[in-house]
Formats: C-alpha cells, sequence, structure tokens
C-alpha cells in the first residue's frame, strides 16, 4: 500500500496512513525545515498589519475595562490550554513511527479528556464571578469554552498537518482566523458591543481555526477502544503527554498569578492596564517565536536520531529568534511612550511603566523560552516537569510579594523572578542534550550585545528626536537609528559577517528547493 503523502486518491479510508507517514521528510529535512520557516515568517508582515490594525481600533473604540473583564478570564483559559489534550498532540507531532490505528486511539483518548476539562471549564464560571465579585465573567467564560471546544475536536487534525510539515496551509488557515476575529470584533465594538468585541475575536478564530483543520486535513478517526492493551507507542506517547501536561500546568499557575492577583486586589481597569501592558511587551516575541515553535519541534524531532544534525538544527532555528526577538523588545523599552501612544492613544499611558518592566522580562525570558523546543524535541518531558517544580514557586513567591505593590509591584517581581530562573533554567535543560551551554550562549551573545548597545545609542540620541510635533515620525525616527546602530555592530561583532553568510546561503538552498 503507497503512502505517498501527495497522491491524488481522495478516498479518505483507502490510505488513512498517507497523512501520517514522515518517510518522505527524511530525505530533503533541510529544504523542508527552511521553506517552513520562509513560509512562517512571509506570512508575519499581513499577520503583522491585521493585528496591529484592529488593536489600533478597538483600543479606541473600547476602554481598559472592557479588556480588563476578558482579563478576568485569561489565567483559567490559560490553565485550560495546559490540560486539553494532555500533551498528545505535541507527542504526535514528535514520536517517529506511528500508524492510523494508534492516532485514532488518540483522537478518542483525547476527546474524553477535553470533555471533562471543558465541563471543568463551565463548572469554573460562577467560581470566578464570586472571586472577583464580577457576574459578567459567567457569560464570557460559557462563551470562550465553546470556542476551546472548537479546537479540542480538531486538534488531532492541526498535529497531523505540523508533523507532515503543512506549513504554507496552516499559516493559510491562521491569517483566515485572525482576520476573520478581527472583523468580527470590530464590527461589535463598532456598534458598542463592549467587552463581547473582545470574546468574539477570540471565539470567532478558534471556530474558523477548527473547521479549517478538518477541511483541510482528510485524516478521519477508525473506531477505536481504548483498553489495557495499548502498545509501547502508545504508552511511550502517553507518558511524554501525562509529563508535558504537568509542566504547562505548573508553570502556567505561576506564569498567570500576577493576573490573578491584579485582578483580585486592583479591579478590571488595572488589570486591564497591565493585560494590555504584558500583551505588547510579549508581542515582538511572540510573533517571531510562536510560528517558529511548531517548525523548530517538527524539524528538530525529525533530526532527533543525529547529534550532530540536531545540534546544528538547534543554533540555525534559536538565531533568527534572538537576533529579531531581542532588538525590538530593546527598542521598545527605550520608545516605550511613543509605541504605546501610536498603538493605543492617549487613555493607555499609564500602561507605559508596566510595560517597560515587563520588556525586560521578556528580553531575558527568551533564553528560558526557547528551551521547550528543546525539551519537547528530544523526548524530555519528565525532565521539564522536574524543572517546573522548582521554577514555578520561585515565580509564586516573586509575584506574592510584589503584589503588596499593586501592579506596578507585580511587574517588578515578576521580571526578577523571570531574570533569576533563566540561567539555572537553560543549564538544567542542555545537561541531557547533544546541544552544549557553549553552544547556547554562542548563539544568543550576539544579538543580545548589538541590541543592548543599539539601544544605548538610541537613549542618547533621544534628545535630538525629542520634541517632534508628530509622534509617528518621532517613532521612525528612533527606529531608523536603532536599526542601523544594530546592524552594524552586529557585522563588526566577531563572527557577525559569517552568521551574515550562513543566512545568504539557506536563502539559497531555499531558492533551489522551491524549484522542484
Amino acid at each position: 500500500m503507497s503512502r505517498d503523502p501527495s497522491s491524488n486518491n481522495h478516498n479518505v479510508n483507502s490510505n488513512p496512513n498517507k497523512y501520517i507517514d514522515t518517510n518522505s521528510l527524511s530525505n530533503d529535512l533541510k529544504k523542508r525545515a527552511l521553506q517552513s520557516g520562509f513560509i512562517t515568517f512571509a506570512a508575519q508582515p499581513i499577520k503583522l498589519t491585521i493585528g496591529i490594525g484592529s488593536t489600533v481600533v478597538l483600543a479606541r473604540l473600547l476602554n481598559p475595562a472592557d479588556f480588563g473583564l476578558l482579563a478576568m478570564v485569561t489565567p483559567l483559559i490559560v490553565i485550560i490550554n495546559s490540560l486539553r489534550n494532555f500533551g498528545l498532540e505535541t507527542a504526535l507531532i514528535q514520536q517517529e513511527g506511528l500508524e492510523h490505528e494508534q492516532v485514532s486511539a488518540l483522537f478518542w483518548l483525547s476527546l474524553k479528556i477535553n470533555a471533562v476539562v471543558v465541563t471543568f471549564m463551565l463548572l469554573m464560571a460562577p467560581v470566578l464571578a464570586w472571586f472577583y465579585s464580577e457576574l459578567r465573567v459567567i457569560g464570557i467564560t460559557v462563551a470562550m469554552a465553546v470556542g476551546i471546544l472548537g479546537l479540542c475536536l480538531a486538534v488531532q487534525h492541526e498535529s497531523l498537518l505540523k508533523r507532515q510539515m503543512r506549513f504554507g496551509a496552516l499559516t493559510l488557515i491562521e491569517m483566515g482566523a485572525i482576520f476573520a476575529g478581527a472583523t468580527v470584533a470590530i464590527t461589535a465594538a463598532f456598534f458598542r458591543a463592549g467587552y463581547w468585541a473582545l470574546v468574539l475575536q477570540v471565539v470567532v478564530m478558534q471556530l474558523t481555526q477548527s473547521v479549517s483543520f478538518w477541511l483541510v486535513c482528510g485524516w478521519r478517526p477508525a473506531k477505536y477502544v481504548i483498553n489495557s492493551n495499548l502498545d509501547t507507542n502508545l504508552r511511550s506517547m502517553i507518558s511524554y503527554g501525562v509529563h508535558l501536561t504537568g509542566f504547562r500546568f505548573i508553570n502556567r499557575v505561576g506564569t498567570q498569578l500576577d493576573q490573578i492577583l491584579i485582578g483580585y486586589f486592583s479591579g478590571a481597569a488595572s488589570l486591564g492596564l497591565y493585560s494590555v501592558a504584558q500583551r505588547w511587551a510579549y508581542f515582538p516575541f511572540d510573533k517571531v517565536y510562536i510560528p517558529l515553535f511548531d517548525v523548530a519541534v517538527s524539524s528538530l524531532s525529525r533530526a532527533q536520531k543525529d547529534p550532530n544534525m540536531y545540534r546544528a538544527y538547534c543554533k540555525k532555528a534559536m538565531l533568527p529568534l534572538f537576533a529579531l526577538c531581542m532588538p525590538a523588545l530593546a527598542f521598545s523599552f527605550v520608545e516605550a511612550r511613543n509605541v504605546i501612544l501610536v498603538l493605543l492613544g492617549n487613555q493607555w499611558l499609564d500602561a507605559v511603566p508596566l510595560f517597560q518592566l515587563l520588556a525586560i522580562a521578556v528580553f531575558v525570558g527568551s533564553m528560558n523560552r526557547v528551551t521547550k523546543w528543546l525539551y519537547l524535541s528530544g523526548g524530555q518531558t519528565q525532565r521539564q516537569f522536574r524543572w517546573g517544580l522548582i521554577s514555578t514557586p520561585v515565580m509564586i513567591l516573586a509575584v506574592a510579594i510584589g503584589a503588596k505593590w499593586k501592579a506596578y509591584g507585580v511587574a517588578m517581581g515578576f521580571t526578577l523572578g523571570t531574570c533569576l530562573i533563566t540561567y539555572p533554567s537553560i543549564a538544567f535543560c542542555l545537561k541531557t542534550l547533544p546541544l552544549s551551554v557553549k553552544d547556547f550562549w554562542g548563539v544568543v551573545w550576539r544579538p543580545a550585545f548589538a541590541s543592548l548597545v543599539a539601544a544605548a545609542i538610541l537613549f542618547v540620541s533621544r534628545p535630538i528626536l525629542h520634541g517632534r510635533e508628530n509622534v509617528f515620525l518621532e517613532l521612525l525616527g528612533g527606529l531608523t537609528i536603532f536599526a542601523l546602530a544594530y546592524i552594524l555592530i552586529w557585522i563588526v561583532l566577531p563572527g557577525g559577517q559569517q552568521a551574515l553568510s550562513e543566512s545568504l546561503k539557506n536563502l539559497q538552498v531555499l531558492r533551489l528547493g522551491r524549484k522542484d
């Protein structure tokens, strides 16, 4: 029976393994990885335009309290997302040899798990209303549960598309969902729907993705009864998923405590300022990290059998992440006031000091976040879970102490906690992987140093730019100075030209590969 993924046979049941098999990827993994990276990055300007454009409009049609109401439910949603599927969607991507029956077994098992998780979310709605003394969060929680249920039904199809590195289709689906959510949200906000505009944005985006995954991926589950005779592969994947879920849960409890405390002690308006500051502090990082996440995990999972290849792919995956997100964060810190003014308007200026503190946390924490790629691709979720048991109490303590000084104190605690755990988290992760600590810092130091020096140059140059009547032009002038300084420093640093040459070679490989 042929397993060619490009087969024109549209009869799904005739060869369901064609949606699972990855043998064809191994023959040209480098080209596939580069193409996938190229596709995800090429789509970023479009996604950025939609995302920033919708935010600029919504921030002026709505008020901080509207954003705060959604942020009250966000910690629950984050925790629910850590529990749904029990990490089996990532195990499906990482596992080498799989058959249709095994994937079907995972589908039905995930469905049972997700039914329990969504039910728990619905039961938590009145608890949240009591905790915050805010009845409106009940309706928000119920609506958000609908969107999460839709994603749960299609998670297997999404994972199969990632497993076969079909990132062109995934990117189109994501862009379509972002556009649909933004359109509905802006329309609802225009008609004075208030916080419901933000809820609809998320739910419509999730449901659009869910339907699209089912339509694009032709795989359909077979009837399967979970029993005690699970084979070795399934047992391994379930163990992988359980440890991953354990880490996600305890880690996200620690990282969401800041919003819970602000919402409880300070109310929706303060939480709205904090949540928006946090969102935009993470924005430069997430817009690179999240698109690269699936590409990196899929590519590194396929390369895990060869230590030298794995080490080389790690470096290639991490370099663009740090080279793009670190300068963006350093620039945002210096130009925080103008960034907030241009994106959100005058009513959000109180978020500026929060934004600056959190930008520091993201800059330092980006080095910690990338360890997730390594844990997942190397099948080290048990070790990742053990690290979570160490790092989460540190974050909880730091944020809890900071809560005494309300939102700013929470942001300070979050930032100090992040700085404290970053280096130990990297050393702990790399101890059992082919990538050494020296390899890791060899990738990080150049973009970090260039970003900090360029930020210092921009800060010294601010008196020249300050006083322009147009804030946008002032911001644009600062960006020009920063970008020129960053590029120049990058080139003159040791190894800078070699790194640039390597990037050009990768583009050449990609160009030649796209002719096939």
